[in-house]
């Protein structure tokens, strides 16, 4: 049981992360002249 429930908590956790990053990918800072680098993982998530 605690088993299933850790795994369950994980799977969770990554979609939301991923969702984050993905959301992060696509959008732009709005305050000008800053802009953080994005790393070369985070660009394969990118839309087009």
């Amino acid at each position: 049981m605690k088993l299933n429930l850790k795994n369950l908590s994980l799977k969770a956790a990554s979609k939301v992360v991923l969702k984050s990053a993905k959301t992060e990918v696509n959008s732009s800072c709005f305050f000008i002249g800053y802009q953080p680098q994005v790393p070369e993982n985070a660009k394969k998530l990118r839309k087009f």
